[in-house]
C-alpha cells in the first residue's frame, strides 16, 4: 500500500452475515443498530513549509480536497480566475477539480500547512462541494476547531524515523474528526466562512445526479460482492446511469464535473480497495477473488491489479504475508500457494 494511503478493511459481506445470524437468535429481534460505515479514505501530500515572498505554485487541480492553514504571512489564491486573500491563521478548503494557484504575498515570507484527502462517501463529498471553496476565517469557532486537527497532524511530522502503525492510526483518527468538523461547519451559519467561485461550482442538478450515480455504483458493487452463486457478474455503469432517466453521455459529463474523474475510475477505486482486503485473506484463492470482483479470468484481474499497484496479486499477497511473519504477535494462518 502506498505511503499516505489508508483503506478501511471493512467487509459488508461479513456485516450482512452477522445481522442475519443475530436476527435468527432469541432476544435480538428488537436490537438497535448503528449505521454501516463502509468507506475508503485517502490522506496524502500533508506537509508544512516556509516559503519566501513571491513563491508560487503553478495552476493545478487535484483529485481530492486540499486544505491549507496559513500559519504565518498571507497567501493569495486564484480559484477559477477569481482572486482571494487568505490571511494569517485562516484556513482554505479547495474541492476536487477546482483549478487554482497559491502564492505568498507577504514581504516577510509565509509558513503554511497543507494536506490532501479524499473519501468515497458521495453524500459527504457533495455536502462539502455544495459549499464550494471556503475560507474559514481566523479566530472563528469553526476555524479554531479545524485548526486543532491540522496542528495535531503538524505535531506528528517526523523527519528522524519511519512512522509507526500507531502514528498512522492516530493520523487516520484525526481524519475522521476533520470530516465531522467540516460536515458540522456546512450546517452552521455562514458568518465564519467565505464561499468562493460560486459561478464555477457544479449546478444542483448535476450534483444530485452525480451523487445518485456514485451511490448506485457503490451499492451495485457491494451486491456483487455478496453474491454467492459462484457466477461472474459485473457492474454496468451505463445501465446504472440510464436507470435515472438520463443519457449515459450526460451522466458521464456531470459525474466528471462533480467528482473530477469518471464513474469507471470510481468503480476501479472501489475494486482496488476491496481487492487489497480480499488478497490479505489467506483462505481465499486469487481465482475466487477475481470472480468476486467481476473478472472472468484470473489473468485479467492480475493484469488490472498490476496496473493499479505495479505488483501482481501474488506478489502483493506474499509481501503482506512476509510483513505479518515479522510480527511476533501475528496468529494468521499460512496462505495458499497460487500457480
Amino acid at each position: 500500500m502506498a505511503q499516505g494511503e489508508y483503506f478501511l478493511p471493512f467487509s459488508e459481506v461479513n456485516v450482512m452475515d452477522i445481522r442475519s445470524q443475530l436476527r435468527e437468535m432469541p432476544y435480538h429481534m428488537l436490537a438497535h443498530w448503528l449505521p454501516i460505515i463502509d468507506c475508503n479514505i485517502k490522506f496524502y501530500g500533508a506537509h508544512s513549509q516556509q516559503v519566501p515572498c513571491g513563491w508560487a505554485m503553478p495552476e493545478e487541480t487535484h483529485p481530492g480536497f486540499e486544505i491549507i492553514l496559513i500559519i504565518q504571512g498571507t497567501q493569495e489564491s486564484v480559484i477559477h480566475g477569481y482572486t482571494y486573500t487568505v490571511d494569517e491563521g485562516s484556513i482554505l478548503l479547495i474541492p476536487p477539480g477546482f483549478k487554482h494557484t497559491n502564492a505568498c504575498i507577504s514581504a516577510e515570507g509565509m509558513t503554511y500547512f497543507s494536506a490532501h484527502f479524499n473519501v468515497d462517501d458521495p453524500v459527504f463529498t457533495l455536502k462539502l462541494m455544495s459549499q464550494r471553496s471556503r475560507i474559514y476565517a481566523a479566530g472563528t469557532g469553526d476555524n479554531m476547531k479545524i485548526r486543532a486537527v491540522l496542528e495535531s497532524w503538524m505535531s506528528m511530522i517526523n523527519t528522524a524515523e519511519a512512522y509507526s502503525s500507531t502514528d498512522k492510526l492516530l493520523m487516520q483518527a484525526r481524519m475522521f474528526e476533520l470530516f465531522a468538523l467540516l460536515s458540522q461547519a456546512t450546517e452552521n451559519t455562514p458568518e465564519s466562512t467565505i464561499s468562493v467561485d460560486a459561478a464555477h461550482a457544479p449546478a444542483p442538478t448535476a450534483m444530485h445526479y452525480a451523487g445518485a450515480i456514485a451511490e448506485a455504483i457503490k451499492q451495485a458493487f457491494h451486491a456483487q460482492l455478496r453474491s454467492r452463486d459462484g457466477n461472474v457478474s459485473s457492474v454496468k455503469v451505463e445501465q446504472i446511469i440510464s436507470s435515472f432517466g438520463i443519457s449515459p453521455g450526460y451522466g458521464l459529463q456531470v459525474f466528471r464535473k462533480v467528482f473530477g474523474h469518471s464513474p469507471r475510475a470510481y468503480l476501479s477505486s472501489l475494486k482496488l480497495q476491496e481487492a487489497k482486503v480480499l488478497i490479505e485473506q489467506p483462505d481465499l484463492s486469487l481465482g475466487e477473488i477475481a470472480i468476486k470482483l467481476g473478472y472472468t479470468h484470473l489473468s485479467h484481474f492480475s493484469r488490472q491489479f498490476k496496473r493499479w499497484t505495479g505488483q501482481s496479486p501474488l506478489l502483493y499477497r506474499n509481501q503482506q504475508h512476509a510483513e505479518d511473519s515479522l510480527n511476533p504477535f501475528s496468529q494468521l494462518p499460512e496462505g495458499d500457494s497460487e500457480r
